[in-house]
C-alpha cells in the first residue's frame, strides 16, 4: 500500500468514505480559544467532512511555540530572510521561551503567554475538530505546524492530514515528531493546501470512495 492510500484509509475508512462537503479555511487572525472550538462545532453542525486548513504566517508566537515544543534553540528557528532585525527577532524568542517554559504543560496559558491570534485559533479548530473526529488536512504554513504542536498536547492527532511540507525546518520537524509525514513535499509557501486537496480528492477516486 502507498503512503498516500495508507494515509488516506487511517483518515477516511477502509474502505475509504470520501468527504461530501469540505470546507477550505484560512486562518489570519482570531478572537480566542473558546471562540475557534465554537466555529469548529459550527463548521461539523454545518455538515462538514473535511476542512482545509492552513496559517500561512510566521509571527514571533507560532516560532516561539516551536523552539518550544521542540526543545530547540531560538536561533535555529528564526529565518534568515528577512536579514534586517534578524537579532531583534531572535532576542523576543529567547524572551519569550524563558518566560514561556513553565507553562509547557498549560496549552491554554502558553497561547495566552504567546499573545498570537492566529495561532489561537488555528490550534483550537484543530482540537475540536478531532475532538468531533472531523478529519483535517493541514497545509504548510508555520503557524499551521506549530498550532498542531500545541494542540496535540491535549488531542488526538488521528484525524489530522499534514498536506504539504513547511517551507520553514522547523515547522516540517513539528509534523515530523508528531508522526505525520505530509503528502506533497514541493517547497509551497502558499497554496499547499489547495494542491494537496486535489491529491486527496485524485487519491479518494483511486481507491474507489
Amino acid at each position: 500500500m502507498s503512503r498516500l492510500a495508507a494515509e488516506l484509509t487511517r483518515v477516511f475508512g477502509d474502505p475509504p468514505v470520501a468527504p461530501r462537503a469540505v470546507v477550505r479555511v484560512e486562518v489570519g487572525s482570531g478572537q480566542g480559544l473558546d471562540a475557534a472550538r465554537l466555529e469548529a462545532d459550527r463548521l461539523v453542525d454545518a455538515g462538514a467532512d473535511l476542512v482545509v486548513l492552513d496559517s500561512p504566517g510566521a509571527g514571533v508566537g507560532p516560532l516561539t511555540a516551536l523552539a518550544l515544543l521542540l526543545d530547540l534553540e531560538p536561533v535555529t528557528v528564526v529565518p534568515d530572510e528577512p536579514a534586517e532585525g534578524w537579532r531583534e527577532r531572535v532576542l523576543a524568542l529567547r524572551a519569550l521561551c524563558r518566560a514561556g517554559r513553565p507553562l509547557l504543560d498549560d496549552p491554554a496559558a502558553l497561547l495566552e503567554h504567546l499573545q498570537d491570534p492566529a495561532l489561537t485559533r488555528t490550534t483550537g479548530l484543530l482540537a475540536q475538530l478531532a475532538d468531533r473526529r472531523t478529519p483535517v488536512l493541514c497545509g504548510g504554513g508555520t503557524t499551521t505546524a506549530a498550532a498542531a504542536l500545541v494542540a496535540a498536547r491535549t488531542a488526538p492527532t488521528t484525524w489530522w492530514l499534514a498536506g504539504s511540507t513547511p517551507v520553514l525546518p522547523a515547522a516540517a520537524r513539528a509534523w515530523r515528531s508528531l508522526g505525520r509525514e505530509p503528502l506533497l513535499d514541493l517547497g509551497l509557501a502558499e497554496g499547499g493546501a489547495d494542491v494537496a486537496a486535489a491529491v486527496v480528492r485524485a487519491g479518494l477516486d483511486l481507491l474507489g470512495a
